[in-house]
């Protein structure tokens, strides 16, 4: 379906006056037809939403964000393995799609994209489903969009000025943070800092300057956190105990994956009964 208008999220100039534009469907991205700086732009179709606009110039690499973004002990171990490359996050608020009061068969189903009392705009759908894809389209999600960066915050220790010497690699640098993440309770390490008198920080206190993972989205997009394949959940970081059965047919082997994904849910606090809105965040280590 043809959208009567496509959505440019930013724009402005470079500092060699060239033009430069950011549509909330990645078009920029997405599109190889060039605009030549000149009125007459070429018109093209957006390939996420099928919106006509003109090809806007590829905007600056700065207009990527970055934003913090927390993660527990085994997560962060997960990240560093390799093993983990999605994480899913609460729709909240007006963000979660909701009836409209519209008459229109096309707008039964609305949220909020961006909350703004000049640039504010919602989403609509037919449906729930179409609603929510359409709230993920435009960009609404708060961990940003394809292309923005996250940096991990993570437990952690300040070594600064606590006379304490650590160094990982035996060939690399000393290091002026210790990370919870690599220091299971009752190992060595874990011995040597309460020897130290050495207490960790909540993630929530970690300052950018500590931060040793950077994550780049690759995808966003909403879904009901029962909808998870067993793939997915495998991207979330969680592997099936070696001592089961490692085949797709094994009942062991089935059950294990969702039994664990709920438990790991419901750790952090959810409600998995509620089967909520939410985001799922795809992403790739980057260097910091």
């Amino acid at each position: 379906m043809l959208r009567k208008n496509h959505l440019i999220v930013d724009s402005g100039c470079t500092q060699d006056n060239e033009r430069w534009a950011l549509s909330a469907c990645g078009l920029n991205e997405d599109s190889e037809v060039a605009w030549d700086g000149t009125h007459q732009r070429d018109f093209v179709s957006c390939k996420r939403c099928q919106a006509k606009m003109a090809k806007p110039r590829p905007a600056p690499e700065p207009l990527h964000k970055e934003r913090p973004i927390l993660f527990n002990g085994a997560m962060v171990r997960a990240i560093l393995s390799g093993q983990k490359t999605v994480t899913r996050r609460l729709v909240k608020g007006n963000q979660i799609p909701s009836r409209s009061k519209s008459d229109s068969p096309e707008h039964q189903w609305i949220a909020v994209v961006q909350d703004h009392p000049r640039w504010g705009f919602a989403a609509f759908g037919a449906t729930e489903q179409e609603c929510a894809a359409e709230l993920a389209m435009y960009g609404g999600c708060p961990y940003g969009r394809r292309g923005d960066r996250l940096w991990v915050r993570e437990t952690f220790i300040d070594l600064r000025g606590t006379g304490v010497e650590h160094r990982p690699d035996p060939s690399g640098p000393l290091q002026r943070y210790a990370y919870a993440a690599d220091c299971r309770p009752g190992s060595h390490s874990d011995e040597a800092r309460k020897d130290f008198g050495l207490k960790y920080k909540p993630s929530i206190h970690m300052p950018r300057a500590a931060c040793r993972i950077l994550l780049e989205i690759t995808d966003v997009r909403v879904e009901r956190l029962q909808d998870i394949s067993r793939a997915d959940i495998r991207a979330e970081g969680l592997q099936c105990p070696p001592e089961l059965a490692s085949d797709d047919v094994s009942p062991n082997y089935r059950d294990w994956y969702p039994a664990a994904w709920r438990d790991l849910w419901e750790s952090t606090g959810g409600d998995w009964e509620a089967n909520p809105w939410v985001w799922v965040v795809e992403f790739k280590r980057v260097t910091p």
